[in-house]
């Protein structure tokens, strides 16, 4: 039996689980392996240095190694409401915000940043002061 087209069940993993990175079904409620709800993730964006998931309380980086190739274990989590002065810089694609006292800056590829922007701007979290 070979894995041709006529052998295809159509199931393809393409909704990453943000906290152990294994694809799933897009229709899967929960992550195959770890079992963390994946209904929790507003965006999931997976960048050069590190994957960013978006919660509706919570911004959380998950660090990856300098070859890129995997993650590092290291993780932050911020709360949306604690942070301040958003920023999305222009015309370099970074993304800035002050968290207790401390300026966190993200520099990201044009189609997450665009991705994180417009969710930002559409949930309230971000306004545009000249758009």
């Amino acid at each position: 039996m070979s894995l041709d087209d006529g052998n295809n069940l159509g199931i393809y993993l393409d909704r990453i689980c943000p906290s152990c990175g294994v694809g799933n079904p897009e229709d899967a409620d929960n992550c195959i392996i770890c079992d963390k709800d994946l209904n929790e993730t507003v965006l999931f964006l997976e960048d050069e240095f590190y994957d960013i998931e978006l919660t509706r309380e919570s911004l959380i980086e998950y660090r990856k190694n300098f070859f890129r190739t995997r993650r590092t274990g290291k993780v932050k989590k911020y709360s949306l409401n604690k942070m301040e002065k958003i920023v999305f810089g222009h015309p370099i694609t970074r993304f800035s915000f002050v968290y207790n006292g401390k300026k966190e800056v993200y520099a990201l590829k044009k189609e997450n940043y665009t991705s994180l922007k417009n969710l930002m701007i559409k949930t309230g979290r971000f306004k545009e002061l000249n758009p």
